[in-house]
């Protein structure tokens, strides 16, 4: 495995355990940074329910560091890790169009 191919599962498991322990907190009421920072409420909240269900963030979230650990664990990149940046690409690409469309 090459070294930027392991920079970036770390910093995937790093980004995708912070986002779910973020979800987990908004989904609890808990208020603090982590909890509140980049957050925006939709003018549409059926929009917003279908994209941003606690439900597909868990799952995403969880499927990356799953998919990441895998890598790791067998040292090699190959489909799997190119399945981690799929998701990661496909997962921001949503997120700016609900921030900066709906």
């Amino acid at each position: 495995m090459k070294k930027w191919q392991k920079y970036w599962l770390y910093l995937l498991i790093f980004y995708s355990s912070l986002h779910l322990l973020r979800d987990i907190f908004q989904d609890l009421g808990i208020k603090n940074f982590l909890s509140t920072v980049l957050v925006k409420k939709s003018a549409d909240p059926i929009v917003s329910y279908i994209l941003w269900t606690s439900l597909n963030t868990y799952v995403i979230a969880i499927a990356e560091i799953v998919l990441a650990i895998i890598c790791l664990k067998r040292n090699s990149f190959s489909r799997l890790g190119n399945l981690t940046i799929l998701l990661a690409l496909i997962t921001v690409g949503a997120w700016l169009a609900y921030w900066f469309f709906l």
